[in-house]
């Protein structure tokens, strides 16, 4: 069985830790670009690469939120779509889940 306090302070600790790089990421993405124009293709590339992981940070982000809110309210580990129970090995590798193996599929 799933000990949720638990599993409720790695998700804000993960939580945190995302934020963190986000906003690692968006200090990264103001910086200023160098004169050489050669030197700006590669920073600008950079800056997609860096723009498209602050995405996937803010879309688990919001997942961890969500898994919080579903602890809180007493639903979390029931599949968001079937409403079975999600796996407890599925949930212990990605906490945030809120569908089982079948419905995420």
């Amino acid at each position: 069985m799933l000990d949720l306090q638990k599993t409720k302070e790695e998700l804000n600790t993960r939580m945190i830790l995302l934020q963190e790089r986000a906003d690692e990421m968006k200090g990264s993405l103001r910086s200023e670009h160098s004169q050489n124009f050669s030197e700006q293709a590669h920073e600008r590339e950079d800056d997609e690469v860096i723009e498209r992981l602050e995405a996937e940070a803010n879309a688990e982000i919001a997942s961890i939120k969500a898994a919080l809110v579903r602890i809180e309210e007493g639903n979390y580990g029931a599949c968001s779509n079937c409403g079975e129970d999600i796996q407890e090995k599925r949930l212990e590798i990605l906490p945030f889940t809120s569908r089982c193996i079948d419905c995420a599929q």
